[in-house]
Order: C-alpha cells, then sequence, then structure tokens
C-alpha cells in the first residue's frame, strides 16, 4: 500500500512576481524543486509528469468575496463545496452548517469508510492540554481536528511530541516553550525525519502548517522570509527522507502570503504539488473540490 503525505500550508497563494511576494524574493531552494526549477508564483507553467505534478487550483469556488479558511479548508478535506453549503465563504472555523460535512465526509471519514482502519491514518500535529480545555468549553474546533476526531483518528498531544511521534505546528516546537519547557529542541530537519517515519508506518498522514496564513496577516516581510525559510528547510529534508513508494502531497486553502501590500486573503489560485508514486492522480486538479476525491481513489484501489 502506498504512503500518502499531505502537507497543508495555510494561507499560500500562487501571486504575482513583485516585490510583495516573498516567493519571488526569498532563496527557497525546496520550493522551486517542487516547482521543477521555478518560483512559486503566477508565472510559473503546470507540470504534468508521472510522478511529479505543480498546478494551480481554484480556491473560489464559484463564490463572490474573499477565501477563508473555515469552508476552504473545509471544502479541501471533503471534496465538497463547503462555501457554497454555508452561502459563503467563511472562517477561521468551520461554521455550524459545514462541521456535519466536515465530519462526515473527511479525508479521514472517507478513507475509513472505503476500508482503511482508523490506525492506519494519522494526524501529524501535536496539541497542549490547554487546546483541548478551549474546545471543551467553546466547541471550536478547527477543520482538521475536528476531521480526525470525529473520524475516531487520535489527536496527539505533549507525550508524542517528546517521544517523536508527532510534530508542533511550527516544526522546532518553541511555540511549547511557555508551558512545556521540558521538551527538546528539535531542528526542522528532525522534524522532516519525525513526519517520514510517520508516514512510513500509516497509509495516509497529514500535516498542518498555520505559521504561513500568520505571517501574510502580519504584512511583516522580514517575518515572512524567516518562516518560509525554516519551512524550506523542512521540505528540503523532508523529500530527502520520503519512504520508497511515498507520494507527497502539498496543497492550501486560500492566498494571502503572496501578497504582503495586504493583511487580507486573496483570490489567487492555490497550488497542488503531487511529488512521487502516483502524482500523475492529481495532474487535472482545478480547484480544491479536486483534491481528497483522488486521495480517497488512489488509496482504495490498493485495498
Amino acid at each position: 500500500m502506498p504512503h500518502v503525505l499531505f502537507v497543508f500550508l495555510d494561507g499560500v497563494g500562487l501571486g504575482p512576481a513583485t516585490v510583495a511576494n516573498p516567493f519571488a524574493t526569498v532563496p527557497l531552494p525546496a520550493f522551486e524543486r517542487l516547482a521543477g526549477g521555478q518560483r512559486w508564483t503566477a508565472e510559473a507553467a503546470p507540470i504534468r509528469q508521472p510522478r511529479h505534478v505543480f498546478v494551480p487550483i481554484d480556491a473560489t469556488l464559484g463564490l463572490e468575496g474573499l477565501p477563508q479558511s473555515g469552508t476552504g479548508q473545509a471544502a479541501l478535506f471533503t471534496g465538497e463545496n463547503a462555501a457554497a453549503v454555508h452561502g459563503r465563504h467563511f472562517g477561521p472555523y468551520p461554521p455550524t452548517t459545514v462541521r456535519p460535512l466536515v465530519a462526515e465526509q473527511s479525508v479521514f471519514a472517507r478513507l475509513a469508510g472505503a476500508g482503511l482502519p482508523t490506525g492506519r491514518l494519522a494526524f501529524a500535529n501535536a496539541y497542549p492540554d490547554r487546546f483541548f480545555r478551549f474546545v471543551e468549553g467553546r466547541g471550536r474546533w478547527t477543520v482538521t481536528t475536528l476531521a480526525a476526531n470525529a473520524a475516531g483518528v487520535r489527536l496527539r498531544r505533549a507525550d508524542d511530541l517528546r517521544a517523536g511521534r508527532a510534530l508542533a505546528a511550527d516544526l522546532t516546537a518553541e511555540g511549547w516553550r511557555a508551558f512545556a519547557p521540558d521538551l527538546p529542541a528539535r531542528t526542522e530537519a528532525e522534524a522532516a525525519g519525525h513526519l517520514a517515519a510517520l508516514a512510513e508506518g500509516h497509509a495516509f498522514t497529514l500535516f498542518e502548517y498555520f505559521l504561513t496564513d500568520k505571517a501574510g496577516h502580519s504584512r511583516d516581510a522580514a517575518r515572512a522570509a524567516a518562516v518560509l525559510a525554516r519551512l524550506d528547510a523542512f521540505l528540503e529534508a523532508l523529500l530527502d527522507a520520503l519512504p520508497d513508494g511515498a507520494l507527497l502531497l502539498l496543497s492550501s486553502d486560500h492566498g494571502n502570503l503572496e501578497d504582503l501590500s495586504t493583511k487580507s486573503h486573496t483570490r489567487h489560485p492555490v497550488p497542488l504539488v503531487a511529488w512521487g508514486e502516483g502524482a500523475d492522480a492529481f495532474a487535472e486538479a482545478g480547484s480544491l473540490l479536486d483534491v481528497t476525491p483522488r486521495i480517497v481513489d488512489l488509496l482504495a484501489q490498493t485495498l
């Protein structure tokens, strides 16, 4: 059975190669490797090869306004037009109208329904205890945590992070220091090794990285460059550590970071990268709605 590893990058679009676009100005060798030697901009030519796909996909879903994380992620991870279900783009959390869709039709739920045991499905992010207290108090699940929890996929905690069975959202676990000072420091390469090992032990693994979206909202060029440099180092190590037969996917929910001239999201297309065994299944994807169905079809064929 192939190993599908999905690295989700929040708030990354393919925008014009201007000075406001850090993807056009910051040296990012791993990102360029994933785009066939090109910058991640609107000018990049699509790649459709048997083991390498790089294409722009639509995130607007036929609605006016700026795409948002709640409905955009729901669409990406279910294959259903969550923005149309709700009547407009909405975020950052999934609205009540969309939560049943995420709970019942997510990539995790669909893979489990196709016959994959939940033990073969992994959500790689670790969450501190305060996250669970927040959820219990306010019921505000994110799309990814709601999808995993509803499908019976284990949500990982600090002990998993200590043992190398999970990743911090910021890769190095610097953000955990305030409430878990005993956590060991990690490099981006070490985080990549842990994620590759998780992927090798599971049929489908998801990792969510949201600092890209936060950097975009900050409009701070130095912060954006630092986030992308760390992420690039992680991706370079991950590409070199992927297990044999693995398929690496990268995509996003909406544009943001590619235009630091505004704090808002954008209507730019987002990238879809497929790298490795089975990549050509994603060659003709046109929107957020086309990713999850292809993941399910690809893995269901091997059952």
